[in-house]
């Protein structure tokens, strides 16, 4: 099999017997905390899980040449926060709607636009600790108005909770109260965040 890692081939080849098990391989050996996965190409075509399979699933025997991308950490982390405002505001926006759709009682139609906002915003929060660690930021120093920034992303896992915990009750009304007064404040503070964070980042 030929391995190349950012188009020079890898010396070696890689261990694993998955396609999961060697990118992990890659990672951890060729890479370090200052890059990052960007893209992945299998037999000269990219990576899809909905073409070829799950990486975990995709076994050694079937790839020919595994091209592997990366980015700097850094950049890419400096690039969230810069654009993070308007991810934050589709949230905000679709957690307005998915409150407003439980309301009136559309709760097939509601509970299909949720799972979709709460993915958007567990993915927000991996990326924020991801930026964090690439960054060397220290969530627990930095604070605004008396309030760290963990003790602030701790309360948005705890929102995510609360919001599940309701969906099993099958409590709407409490899962958009949930939504609409306390997630978007939240939310609306993580925007007010980014522009700052990047400033601390780059001072």
């Amino acid at each position: 099999m030929e391995v190349y890692l950012d188009g020079k081939p890898l010396e070696g080849g890689v261990a694993g017997s998955t396609l999961q098990e060697m990118l992990q391989t890659i990672m951890d050996s060729s890479l370090g905390q200052e890059r990052t996965l960007s893209e992945v190409r299998i037999n000269g075509q990219p990576f899809e899980e909905a073409r070829l399979g799950s990486a975990t699933a995709l076994p050694r025997e079937e790839i020919e040449r595994l091209e592997v991308e990366t980015l700097d950490a850094r950049q890419v982390a400096l690039h969230f926060l810069g654009a993070a405002g308007h991810y934050l505001n589709a949230i905000v926006a679709a957690v307005e709607r998915v409150a407003e759709l439980y309301r009136v009682s559309d709760e097939s139609e509601a509970s299909e636009h949720y799972l979709a906002t709460l993915e958007s915003l567990q993915l927000f929060m991996q990326v924020l600790q991801t930026t964090r660690d690439a960054l060397g930021l220290d969530f627990e120093t930095l604070s605004v108005d008396g309030v760290s920034l963990e003790q602030r992303l701790a309360r948005l896992a705890a929102l995510v909770q609360e919001l599940l915990n309701a969906q099993e009750q099958e409590d709407w009304v409490l899962l958009a109260d949930v939504l609409q007064y306390d997630l978007c404040d939240q939310l609306q503070e993580w925007r007010r965040l980014m522009p700052l964070l990047r400033e601390q980042a780059l001072s």
